[in-house]
């Protein structure tokens, strides 16, 4: 039997930026795995004293948004995060609905 991998994970890279939609939290890709993703959480002890402890999780494909990649073509280059909209991704300028707002220059 051969391991298929989910269409998700093939842009998915060790140090992208993915967010977990059950969990509702950003977190570092660690290992990539065909259907799924390893990060690390940090962990914060409520115990004297207080430290914070880096927890691996695996996060299915279904369940995770990659963030290091346009949402749309799945660019790396010239990427950022759409705001206002509540759900967080990222594009690249040329998919970008919105142009770039450039700050109008005051001696104009």
């Amino acid at each position: 039997m051969k391991i298929r991998q989910h269409p998700r994970m093939r842009d998915i890279l060790v140090g992208d930026e993915v967010y977990s939609y059950p969990h509702k939290i950003f977190a570092r890709v660690a290992d990539v795995f065909p259907a799924a993703v390893c990060v690390k959480i940090g962990i914060l002890s409520i115990e004297e004293p207080m430290e914070i402890t880096l927890a691996p999780q695996l996060w299915k494909a279904d369940d995770i948004e990659n963030l290091s990649v346009c949402r749309y073509c799945g660019s790396r280059e010239e990427i950022r995060t759409v705001t206002g909209t509540g759900i967080p991704f990222r594009v690249c300028s040329s998919c970008s609905p919105v142009p770039d707002e450039t700050p109008a220059s005051p001696l104009a």
